[in-house]
């Protein structure tokens, strides 16, 4: 049986340090993510970790903290305080933030380390068919598995033996140079792995990217 955890990513308040931000309003931000992160708790089964970098606790979802508490977690922090993460004060890629918060999760979470896989969505989206797809296959026989659109970078997972090769922090690329684009990088380490699983598009609801004056309506 398939036991997978969902990571999903969110910074309430923005660094505006980081490039390609558009959605700024921390209300807009928040309201947003509720929307999604209620449903991956009350339409799935999924193990769910919500990961925030900026310390805000989402004191809205107290009430579901305890009711799924067998199978949700909030790990916050304030990644400007770490001094694990002081090598990102001068690095305007929110991609490298956002690997940074997976290994952050993955290091302090209670529910990860029971997991077979591990799959990062950004916290914005809830994709309606994901569970249900992913019960026709044997996650165990996959290394990795991708969206159907490689090029992008909302959903990528990982069998938890490859969390530490895909989900590696350090961002550089196949000539071990820094790599800005965190699309290329996860592209780049899921072609290197022989089982992939590479999901069909979702259709999920319209929703506003983070970092550009447009709306996903696919995953």
């Amino acid at each position: 049986m398939n036991k997978t955890t969902i990571i999903l990513t969110s910074t309430v308040n923005v660094n505006f340090n980081k490039s390609h931000i558009f959605q700024k309003n921390t209300d807009s931000r928040i309201e947003t993510y509720l929307k999604s992160i209620l449903q991956w708790l009350n339409k799935t089964s999924f193990n769910v970790i919500l990961v925030e970098n900026s310390g805000y606790t989402f004191d809205e979802l107290n009430n579901e903290k305890e009711k799924f508490k067998d199978r949700f977690e909030v790990i916050t922090f304030k990644e400007y305080e770490l001094q694990e993460a002081n090598y990102l004060k001068n690095d305007n890629s929110k991609g490298s933030s956002e690997i940074f918060a997976i290994n952050y999760a993955f290091k302090y979470s209670k529910l990860i380390h029971s997991s077979n896989f591990i799959i990062k969505i950004t916290s914005r989206y809830f994709i309606p068919e994901l569970e249900e797809y992913l019960n026709n296959f044997e996650l165990d026989d996959y290394d990795c598995l991708t969206q159907n659109c490689r090029d992008r970078c909302e959903m990528v997972g990982a069998h938890y033996n490859n969390f530490t090769f895909i989900f590696n922090k350090n961002m550089v690329n196949e000539y071990n140079l820094y790599d800005y684009w965190i699309e290329r990088i996860w592209k780049q380490r899921t072609s290197m792995c022989d089982n992939v699983l590479q999901c069909k598009e979702f259709k999920i609801e319209k929703t506003q990217r983070g970092g550009l004056e447009e709306f996903f309506d696919t995953i």
